[in-house]
């Protein structure tokens, strides 16, 4: 037979075996929700920061013809561009030392496979302080046009 003692003795050890749970309330899950939106919206700006490019690059290729035209004039004598002797025997064209304005914006070329004198050329700049916008292969003589970021 079961005593009084013992039923109050099971009762303590199921209450003592028996967790309380607590649960929480709106307040605190709307602070937990409003932490882990600004971890994502954080990550989300470090991610913009460190992947997009630094420069945005011109909108299409369709829009860089009128500045390969305006390198194909300055080669083909076209333009006036006019010729600066940098040593006894050596001589550049002006647009090729220092870049050409296009509409408010300077731009660079280079020919290839021929001694050239811009600032990628003579290692004033690297590639990584560069964008390279176009190269020409269409006429005579291969050229790569590009701007400083």
């Amino acid at each position: 037979m079961i005593t009084a003692t013992t039923h109050t003795g099971t009762e303590r050890a199921l209450r003592d075996r028996t967790r309380v749970i607590r649960q929480i309330g709106p307040r605190t899950l709307g602070v937990l929700i409003g932490i882990e939106v600004l971890l994502l919206a954080g990550v989300f700006l470090w991610a913009l920061f460190v992947l997009l490019p630094p420069a945005t690059p011109l909108a299409a290729p369709s829009d860089l013809t009128p500045v390969v035209q305006a390198v194909r004039d300055r080669l083909g004598g076209t333009v006036a561009d006019p010729l600066i002797n940098l040593a006894p025997g050596t001589s550049a064209r002006a647009s090729n030392l220092r870049g050409f304005s296009f509409d408010g914006a300077v731009y660079y070329y280079y020919i290839e496979s021929a001694p050239n004198f811009d600032p990628l050329s003579r290692g004033l700049l690297t590639h990584e302080q560069v964008e390279v916008l176009v190269r020409d292969d269409s006429g005579p003589r291969t050229f790569v046009i590009y701007r400083v970021r």
